[in-house]
Parts: C-alpha cells; structure tokens; sequence
C-alpha cells in the first residue's frame, strides 16, 4: 500500500473519532412533544339546546396531559385531558340534581383554536369552541 493511501486512511479515520467524539459530547435533549403548547387563559363557548354559554378555562399542560379549571358566574370545575397532535380531549364531572353526570369534549387545535363536540353524558350534546385569550 502506497505512503498517500495510509495518509488518506489515517485522515478518515481522524475524522470519523472527531465526529463520534463530538456526538457522544452533546448532551442529550429531553422529549418535547409533538402538537401544540395550550397553557394558558381560554374562553370557552358551548353550543346546546340550551343556547351558548361562555366560560373561562385555564389550561395546565404537562406533556401530552391537560389539566385545568373551567370557570363561569362563581361556578368553576376542575377537568382532565389530553392533546395529541391536533387532537384534544378533556372531561369532567357535574353534580346535577344530585346525580354525577360526565361531561365530555373532544376535537381540534387550530392555532390559537379549539373546536369540536360535546357529549352531555346521554342527556345531549352540542358543539364547542375556544379561543386564547
């Protein structure tokens, strides 16, 4: 083997550890998920038999896990959810006429919107949609 072909495998591999020695240096990132970041202030608007409702809701977002308080004339509620890419989900439970009822939201994120259906355990249904404030 030829004194220029050691001198060009000497090179490449010179290269190749300086590569992998820079690689192995750097610090790990941690998992970020994929989808929209919806901490923060929202107004909430329900659509029902019943007419449109706004109320206030804060969301507390910790990964792909939702969490928060919806908030309207004194009354508030805590709810849980989740958000997976453009797809969001949240619930929570009413106390009405002293039975629980199950409230259940479910649609997409668009932005700085939410929109999608609502399920009024089996009494009903309707539409939603939030906006950040």
């Amino acid at each position: 083997m030829s004194h220029s072909c050691n001198v060009l495998r000497l090179a490449a591999i010179m290269v190749a550890a300086t590569l992998l020695s820079a690689c192995a240096s750097m610090a790990p990132r941690p998992w970020q998920p994929q989808g929209p970041d919806l901490s923060g202030e929202w107004v909430l608007t329900t659509r029902s038999h019943v007419g449109a409702q706004d109320a206030r809701m804060t969301v507390r977002q910790n990964g792909t896990a939702l969490a928060g308080t919806i908030s309207d004339q004194g009354n508030s509620v805590d709810y849980t959810g989740s958000v997976n890419g453009s797809a969001v989900a949240f619930d929570f439970i009413l106390n009405v006429n002293g039975a629980d009822l199950k409230v259940d939201y479910s649609g997409t994120v668009e932005g700085d919107t939410m929109k999608g259906k609502m399920l009024f355990g089996e009494i009903g249904e309707g539409t939603f949609t939030a906006t950040r404030k």
